[in-house]
């Protein structure tokens, strides 16, 4: 039966356009697969190597979801605002650019992260994010700079949060407009989204990064377990 969250779709379409500060101009349409040999069979040439829980095609107008995944203990909900998010962004950008921001995971999908953090967690289930505490304990552990200097992850997972986490901090510190800023100038030229960082936000990605990992080890920044949540 489908998950009460799909009821919700229209919601999160105006969250994404409110979070991105653009319109989505042209419908989209979620497919909930049968299974993973439907998935390969209608987005196998946007999915890659990656076995994801969804994916947005590039023009932005059809999300397939991976429902052996999401019917599990998935949130719903938090899937279709990650990948709403990546809609919007699609629908208001060229396919080159598109496919060329592949290439910058640590922005497209550390911010559909946040965007998919916008809303209520269904009780009992959890986002694709790893839990803060879980997060926060590598974090002090590991180094960050690896997740964000390639593009293939030894471990999406803790990959995307950090992506998330970061860009949670970068908006709280920098603010809504400057973020809007970067995001506009990155997805216009996704080859210079890197070296433009700095244009926005006064230091490098790498520093920036390390600055980051340094409040996360310090307890200056404390990520929201977005796994916990009421009814």
């Amino acid at each position: 039966p489908p998950a009460p969250a799909f009821s919700d779709v229209d919601q999160y379409v105006v969250l994404a356009e409110s979070f991105h500060n653009l319109r989505c101009s042209k419908k989209i349409t979620v497919v909930a697969c049968r299974d993973w040999n439907d998935c390969l069979r209608f987005a196998g040439p946007f999915l890659g190597k990656q076995r994801p829980v969804g994916v947005t095609i590039p023009t932005g107008t059809v999300i397939y979801l991976a429902t052996p995944y999401i019917y599990g203990t998935l949130d719903v909900g938090g899937v279709l605002r990650h990948e709403l998010s990546h809609a919007t962004l699609n629908q208001n950008r060229t396919l080159l650019s598109v496919w060329r921001l592949l290439k910058q995971p640590w922005f497209s999908e550390g911010v559909a992260g946040v965007t998919a953090g916008m809303g209520i967690t269904a009780p009992g289930h959890h986002l694709v994010a790893v839990p803060a505490v879980d997060f926060l304990a590598k974090a002090r552990r590991e180094e960050l700079w690896p997740s964000f200097d390639t593009v293939q992850q030894k471990d999406w997972r803790f990959s995307y949060t950090a992506w998330e986490f970061f860009w949670v901090r970068q908006i709280q510190l920098g603010g809504k407009e400057a973020f809007l800023k970067f995001e506009s100038a990155c997805t216009s030229e996704p080859e210079k989204c890197r070296a433009g960082f700095a244009n926005i936000y006064g230091m490098d990605l790498r520093h920036a990064v390390e600055a980051y990992q340094d409040d996360l080890r310090s307890g200056r920044f404390v990520p929201v377990d977005r796994t916990a949540s009421g009814p």
